[in-house]
């Protein structure tokens, strides 16, 4: 895996070496607002994330994992990730979480975005996929303006705090991740100038 910037943030991977900040990281309370956050020791968790895979290509399975890092402060504030389930289907999930201090500044839509690109241009997936509850709006909107489409809502697809939820899942494909990252080229920019 490699190290990922935004014009604010570095995205990490996750690694042994990092897995015990994140796991703090994981244990505020309010990350479970809308989402079933993991409870594992600290010690299971750094198991866990010493046995992913240490690469992201075109054959990789399992969770790709980065801290959202502020690049003026080195101060972590959340992450990011993707889950290649199974690599067949060639799908990978995207998800994210940031402090609630930090919410609402664009980092969760840096950090999503440039995850994605990654995903697309390391790799030989034909989509990405993310799932957020119906009541959280400010994810909706988070995947909506990195492109991807809101496709169905799953019933009792998660489970938050014991409970089962619904989910809305979004998608975006190869094919209009490419259209998008084509309209914002310079020449592409250029064209709609000269066109308008």
């Amino acid at each position: 895996m490699k190290r990922l910037t935004t014009p604010r943030l570095i995205l990490e991977p996750v690694t042994s070496q990092n897995a015990a900040l994140l796991w703090r990281i994981m244990q505020s309370a309010h990350l479970r607002e809308f989402q079933d956050v993991p409870r594992y020791t600290r010690e299971e968790f750094e198991r866990r994330v010493a046995a992913r895979p240490k690469n992201f290509d075109s054959v990789a399975m399992g969770r790709f994992e980065w801290l959202m890092i502020l690049a003026d402060g080195r101060q972590a504030i959340g992450w990011v990730s993707l889950r290649v389930g199974d690599h067949s289907r060639g799908t990978a999930e995207l998800a994210y979480s940031v402090l609630a201090p930090h919410r609402g500044a664009g980092y969760a839509t840096e950090a999503a975005r440039a995850v994605v690109a990654y995903a697309f241009e390391h790799s030989d997936l034909r989509m990405v996929e993310a799932c957020c509850v119906p009541a959280n709006l400010g994810s909706r909107r988070l995947l909506a303006r990195i492109g991807l489409g809101e496709v169905r809502v799953q019933r009792n697809g998660a489970i938050v705090r014991g409970r089962p939820v619904d989910i809305v899942i979004f998608e975006m494909t190869r094919a209009q991740w490419k259209e998008a990252a084509g309209a914002t080229t310079p020449a592409a920019k250029e064209k709609r100038r000269s066109s308008g």
